[in-house]
């Protein structure tokens, strides 16, 4: 963004601006949009939803105020605003106060390491994937201060299920981006998109197939077990069904929120929405190339950032489509979280803790077995003691590395749901026998 700011004032303007304003007005532009960008998503989202799971249930939705009910969003945040905003006389008044912000805060740090575009990068980080997952953490201790200091028991119950949801569910989360981080050996959001620009193989694999931006994680066994894993990760995450466990309407109320009122439930909302969507936006960058797709690179390679001859127009037009690309994406998985809103009930928090504990995490271990060999088999060679792979050609070591992840992933998956199964046919026996030794005993 310093290039096209740069060019617009100094090239196509002519105001000869030294480069200390240009770092400011860069910084200023940025920071703006981040800060407006988080609550339009929101109200965006929300609406999405609200019409996507009326359609499923055979309802219409919101569709009373405004066009198709597009302003239904804006009417309830007024509505968040004039709210009376009360507090529970025996609650903690500072650390109920304190929650919402320690929650929302994070998610607008979470923004600013997010790359929309070739240009649209607010940081470049050479640890942006780390800040990323590091700052996100933070939002579980805001859940538990506020389930703590509403001095509420449904409300501490929420607190608790959030913390211990969090807690589970991240270690899988981090597992499968450590896949990705071994393959790429980057933890910069920016690299491992830009290695993403072959077709169907990476560049950081395969250097000599066409670079169309369809070199995309998934399409590889460490990749797409590295996705399955995520996305159910970050569902539990971002609390979505269904794993939405620590709200719980029918069951505790509305868990950690339930003696909040006002714009403070609605900046619990706000982190909620915002946080699904940048998780959404994390698996697109990961796994299927963020704003890589045809077309961007060959005009990126013609904008004034990239040649010394190149033209403004080409880079907005590269960051144009670009943007579209990776806002298809990731609109496409919340379509996905809201879908499987509309279909699956919400599990227990025996099961949810059951499925990360024994299913996910050792599956993302084994993923990240894969990774490593995949990682080998790719990059290594006769200074690692493995000169015989430099006689192999790129291909030949992209098929190999494939088919034995491949192998080494489906085993582990198949193997694991066996497991799994002979368990909890072995439990649900155990359970049977409890009861009907229990059903003698009250009737002898």
């Amino acid at each position: 963004m310093y290039e096209v700011i740069d060019h617009v004032l100094n090239v196509q303007m002519g105001l000869g601006v030294p480069g200390w304003v240009i770092h400011l007005v860069r910084h200023v532009t940025v920071a703006g949009i981040l800060l407006v960008i988080a609550p339009l998503q929101m109200l965006l989202l929300t609406y999405l939803e609200r019409r996507i799971i009326a359609r499923m249930q055979d309802r219409v939705g919101p569709n009373r105020v405004g066009p198709e009910g597009l302003f239904q969003p804006v009417a309830d945040g007024i509505k968040m605003f004039t709210k009376e905003d009360i507090v529970p006389t025996a609650s903690d008044r500072w650390v109920h106060l304190l929650a919402p912000c320690v929650v929302v805060a994070p998610v607008f740090l979470m923004v600013s390491v997010v790359p929309w575009g070739p240009e649209l990068v607010p940081i470049d980080m050479n640890l942006g994937l780390l800040f990323f997952f590091a700052v996100s953490s933070v939002s579980g201790a805001g859940l538990l201060m506020a389930g703590w200091g509403s001095n509420n028991k449904f409300s501490l119950l929420g607190g608790m299920r959030a913390a211990a949801q969090m807690v589970a569910y991240e270690i899988p989360a981090v597992l499968s981006i450590l896949a990705i981080v071994i393959v790429t050996g980057t933890l910069s959001l920016v690299k491992i998109l830009n290695v993403q620009g072959g077709l169907f193989t990476s560049l950081n694999d395969v250097s000599s197939v066409p670079n169309l931006g369809l070199g995309w994680f998934v399409f590889t066994p460490v990749g797409f077990l590295a996705f399955l894993c995520f996305f159910i990760s970050a569902l539990a995450e971002g609390e979505r069904t269904p794993f939405d466990i620590p709200e719980a309407d029918s069951e505790i109320v509305a868990g950690y929120m339930t003696e909040y009122s006002g714009m403070k439930f609605g900046l619990f909302y706000l982190a909620q929405y915002v946080l699904n969507f940048l998780l959404c936006a994390i698996t697109a960058i990961l796994f299927f190339g963020g704003w890589q797709g045809p077309g961007v690179e060959w005009l990126h390679s013609r904008g004034v950032t990239a040649s010394p001859d190149g033209s403004v127009v080409f880079t907005i037009l590269a960051n144009v489509l670009g943007l579209a690309y990776f806002l298809a994406k990731t609109y496409f998985f919340f379509f996905v979280m809201v879908w499987l809103r509309g279909a699956f009930p919400r599990l227990r928090i025996d099961q949810l803790l059951d499925f990360c504990w024994k299913f996910l995490i050792p599956l993302t271990l084994v993923n990240v077995v894969s990774a490593t060999l995949w990682a080998i088999a790719i990059q290594w060679g006769s200074p690692q003691g493995l000169a015989f792979l430099e006689g192999m050609g790129e291909w030949a070591r992209w098929g190999m590395a494939f088919a034995l992840t491949l192998v080494i992933n489906a085993a582990a998956y198949i193997g694991l749901v066996r497991v799994n199964e002979t368990s909890g046919n072995q439990t649900t026996v155990a359970e049977d026998r409890q009861d009907r030794s229990m059903k003698t005993a009250t009737l002898s």
